[in-house]
């Protein structure tokens, strides 16, 4: 069997191509990388894995170069992975074992291009990811693989993001085991009725609403914001403040309100929350490059009793991050 990877990313093709060059000894795969900016395309390493392994590879350039790839290569099966353009899947139909796409988050709940930082952002005790058939229609073909994992209290997006790329290699490898043994896996049709999509986070997603957010909501956009965007953001005096690491403190007893600081004699950096909920802040960052412990907040000028600003209607961040 042949198997063809599309992909714009190498956190995403990387972990397939490691683990299916020689699957059952049986296997061809081959590469087809889209037009991408993503900082993690090292053509060189990629290259000389390909290489290594006999692993054809095409890069695209030009809009109809995977088509014209499919029909030379002839694949029996592909895998889209992380490839961010419009397939015209009509032209995909010779493709004997049809055509897969592999998203990171549960269908059809979390349809869109950011579904790791939708799952984490609205703090699901269940977080997953799955591979469904390619359709016209974003993200609503049926499900073939579905997988879902405990979304536990150190998991951050990145963390999520090489879990899932580790997982996807069990779903295609289950996908291709099935068609191997004559018994492919079951297509599931998606329930619309319970079908959501969200876009790519803005500003507002990432921003800390003191007034409004409880503080199991901050850390679940913290855990959201990591990496990708440093931290989840809020502002100060009108500077950013981005906050990396934090845990909530038990119940506090001075009525302030919610986004005050509170800093004691051991240095410990607290902010008051919805709920008489302390956020104990254990790492933030100010400025560009400034990656500053908590326990040094007051050296640089924050103390008891300011607030954090809930609103920034006017804020334009020079570091939001691109996820």
């Amino acid at each position: 069997m042949k198997i063809g990877i599309v992909s714009n990313s190498a956190m995403l093709y990387m972990p397939l191509l490691s683990n299916l060059y020689h699957y059952k000894n049986k296997a061809g795969v081959m590469l087809y990388i889209g037009k991408s900016t993503a900082p993690d395309q090292n053509t060189a390493e990629t290259l000389g894995f390909c290489n290594a392994a006999g692993i054809p590879v095409t890069f695209e350039e030009g809009k109809d170069d995977l088509y014209n790839w499919s029909q030379v290569l002839e694949p029996d099966i592909i895998f889209f992975a992380g490839y961010s353009s419009i397939v015209k899947t009509e032209q995909l139909s010779h493709v004997r074992h049809g055509i897969y796409n592999i998203h990171f988050g549960r269908l059809p709940q979390f349809r869109g291009p950011s579904p790791v930082f939708w799952q984490l952002r609205k703090g699901y005790k269940e977080i997953g990811l799955a591979i469904h058939r390619l359709t016209n229609k974003l993200d609503s073909g049926p499900v073939a693989w579905q997988y879902n994992v405990i979304n536990l209290p150190h998991y951050s997006y990145d963390h999520v993001y090489q879990l899932f790329g580790e997982l996807q290699v069990k779903g295609v490898t289950d996908i291709l085991n099935g068609i191997m043994a004559n018994k492919p896996l079951t297509d599931v049709e998606q329930d619309e009725s319970k079908a959501a999509y969200y876009d790519k986070p803005q500003l507002k997603d990432v921003l800390i609403n003191w007034n409004m957010m409880e503080a199991e909501e901050i850390i679940d956009v913290i855990k959201a914001c990591n990496s990708w965007n440093t931290g989840a953001i809020t502002m100060i005096n009108g500077f950013e403040l981005k906050i990396l690491d934090a845990a909530i403190t038990t119940a506090y007893q001075h009525r302030y309100k919610p986004g005050t600081i509170v800093i004691n004699d051991n240095g410990d950096f607290t902010v008051v929350c919805n709920g008489d909920k302390l956020l104990h802040i254990n790492f933030f960052k100010i400025g560009s490059n400034n990656y500053i412990p908590a326990r040094f907040a007051g050296a640089y000028g924050l103390k008891t009793v300011q607030c954090f600003e809930s609103y920034a209607p006017d804020f334009k961040p020079a570091t939001i991050g691109t996820e």
